[in-house]
Parts: C-alpha cells; structure tokens; sequence
C-alpha cells in the first residue's frame, strides 16, 4: 500500500512540474546588441526533444558528418531563407545551397553570402520547406575540410 501511495505522490509531482524554464535560462542576443524572443532554456535529465532554437531566433541544424551547426530563420512572406554559418570560416566556404528532392527529381537553391548570413530568396524553396515529408530538402556546405550535410525537418513555425 504504501508503495501505491509513494508511486502516486511521485507520477502527480512529475506531471505537475512539466517542463518548465530553468532558472539559469538567459535571452540570447542578436548581432546588434538587442535582445531577441529567443531564450536557451536548461532541460537537463529531460527524454523529450525540444526544437532548439539558435542565437538569431532561427532553426538550429546538426550538420553531418562534423556535427558542426547551422541555424536557419526564413521570412515566409518574403520568400526569405537566412543560414548562419557561425562555426565556419567564411573564407573557406566554397558553396553553400539546399536541395530539394521530389520524387525522382532534385532542384538546386545556391545560398549567396551577405552582411546578414547567407541567403536564397526563392517561393519554390519555401514551398518545398512547408511540404514537410513530400519533399527532402537539404543544406549542404562545401568548405575546405568537405561536404557537411543536414536534412531540413518538419518544424514549428517561428514568427522571424
């Protein structure tokens, strides 16, 4: 009997607590200075994913084989893919684009280099984005040390 009761008391403190921000959750800050709606939140000893958020606001991406990152935010609006390529040397990045697979067919989106990340302003990439699992969309980065390649996932929409 006490067992149950132990059992119990222990299954309703966990179903209360749920997954709450961490004390030590702190806002990140965008190249300007300014505080975005981003935060890092400490979900330690938690077995459920959360979708990490980068320090622009954006999708973070695990790039393989390195496992050295990217972030991702997109302007649906605008047609607007940004990638940050923070964990690179610029100046050895010899391409960097996304592709999308439907089918049999593959379509190329060449990302270009600017003050603000790189970026591709297309609606087909975007639609092929939102088409989730009909579509395989990728972004491949080419720099000196190899090919670095991540699959863009089904995600929650962030407001960039």
């Amino acid at each position: 009997m006490k067992i149950r009761i132990v059992s119990v008391f222990a299954l309703c403190c966990a179903a209360s607590l749920g997954c709450q921000p961490s004390a030590t959750s702190s806002k990140s800050a965008n190249p300007a200075g300014t505080d975005t709606a981003a935060t890092t939140d400490s979900h330690a000893g938690h077995d459920h994913a959360h979708e990490d958020v980068g320090p622009h606001g954006g999708h973070m991406l695990h790039l393989e084989p390195t496992g050295s990152h990217a972030e991702w935010t997109h302007d649906d609006d605008q047609h607007l893919v940004t990638v940050y390529l923070d964990e690179f040397d610029a100046a050895s990045i010899v391409s960097a684009k996304f592709t999308a697979k439907i089918g049999d067919a593959t379509e190329e989106f060449p990302l270009t280099n600017g003050d603000s990340g790189w970026t591709v302003t297309s609606p087909e990439l975007m639609t092929h984005i939102n088409m989730k699992d009909a579509a395989e969309v990728n972004l491949i980065i080419v720099d000196d040390a190899g090919v670095h390649t991540a699959k863009i996932e089904a995600h929650e929409h962030h407001h960039h």
